[in-house]
This record gives structure tokens, C-alpha cells and sequence, in this order.
């Protein structure tokens, strides 16, 4: 299950993030972390970018790098 997967205002936990070596030191660069809860606050109208927050920080994703957080619902 991705970010995605998830509807506005639930909730998740990093389980892993399967990205190239780039992609995963900018979402680390945002404190998108294993075992981070993380919450889908909403999506833009076409859902190309998806806002989330994070310990009580809100970060705007694109659709392809939600994609690549794999999370556990919770």
C-alpha cells in the first residue's frame, strides 16, 4: 500500500520507501523516514501532488513520489 492508497485524513507508517538512491535522500531531506507516522492531508484537484504530514510538518509530494512510500495503514 502507498501514500496514494490512503484517503484524505488518514493515517500511515513508513514501512519503506523504494526509490532510486536521489529520490530517497530528498524524501529523507523532507523526514519522510521508516517508521515515521505519516497522515494524507489531501490532493490537489487532479491529484498530481498530495499534501502530507509528518511530525507536524506538511510536505506537497508529486503522485510518482508518493508512489514510492510503501506504508503500513495504522
Amino acid at each position: 500500500m502507498t501514500i496514494n492508497s490512503l484517503k484524505d485524513g488518514e493515517y500511515g507508517v513508513i514501512a519503506r520507501i523504494d526509490a532510486n538512491e536521489k529520490m530517497r535522500e530528498r524524501l529523507f531531506s523532507f523526514g519522510l523516514v521508516k517508521s515515521s507516522h505519516i497522515k494524507r492531508v489531501k490532493s490537489s484537484l487532479g491529484g498530481s501532488t498530495i499534501l502530507v504530514e509528518i511530525d507536524r510538518s506538511c510536505v506537497a509530494l508529486r503522485a510518482e513520489e508518493a508512489e514510492s512510500i510503501i506504508i503500513q495503514k495504522g
